[in-house]
């Protein structure tokens, strides 16, 4: 887990009556929270920043966190990563929670936003139930969003000609992807025009 995360949260509560801020490292700032339904229960995740000079090159972070009816402390985290300013500047995380692996579990949609006129940046899946990441891409001019019909994920392209400015590009590629013994596989592609 980064340095300066709890390790735990001790109030026996529910996910929405969980104060977000003791989730985060000290001196943090929760940028955003989304409860989550896991097969193994309550989660919630929870995006951070380090307030400094520059608001362009701040700290961020996300952690998932789980509700444990076992015994020990009821909240802990899960899986956690982190973007120092230094080595990884993002200019912010947001995320969609939704079922895109197939087991009947939500998982966490992320974008980590990078800037650019081709809106560029990573995107990543997290299985909440296996607390573990299974999906990740970068790039410009493309969006990743959670499919319901196949559960899965879509990626929706930007497919430039020679000769086709940056704003706009000849075609828009829509992919399928769906989650299957651990591999993403595509199941559909098309082509329209932009």
């Amino acid at each position: 887990m980064p340095a300066g995360l709890p390790p735990s949260f001790d109030g026996d509560v529910t996910a929405n009556n969980v104060p977000v801020a003791a989730l985060v490292p000290l001196g943090a700032e929760v940028t955003g929270s989304w409860e989550a339904s896991a097969a193994s229960g309550e989660a919630l995740v929870v995006t951070w920043s380090v307030p400094g000079p520059d608001p362009f090159r701040q700290d961020r972070g996300i952690a998932l966190w789980r509700r444990f009816d076992d015994g020990g402390l009821p909240w802990r985290p899960t899986w956690a990563t982190t973007f120092p300013a230094k080595r990884d500047p993002i200019l912010g995380l947001s995320a969609q929670i939704a079922d895109v692996t197939g087991d009947g579990s939500d998982d966490v949609l992320v974008f980590a936003e990078t800037g650019g006129s081709g809106g560029c940046g990573t995107s990543f899946v997290v299985d909440l139930a296996a607390g573990t990441e299974v999906f990740h891409a970068q790039g410009c001019d493309r969006r990743v969003d959670p499919s319901s019909d196949p559960i899965g994920l879509t990626l929706t392209e930007a497919v430039f000609e020679n000769g086709d400015p940056h704003c706009c590009p000849s075609s828009v590629r829509t992919s399928t992807l769906v989650y299957t013994d651990g591999v993403w596989e595509q199941v559909d592609s098309t082509v329209a025009p932009a």
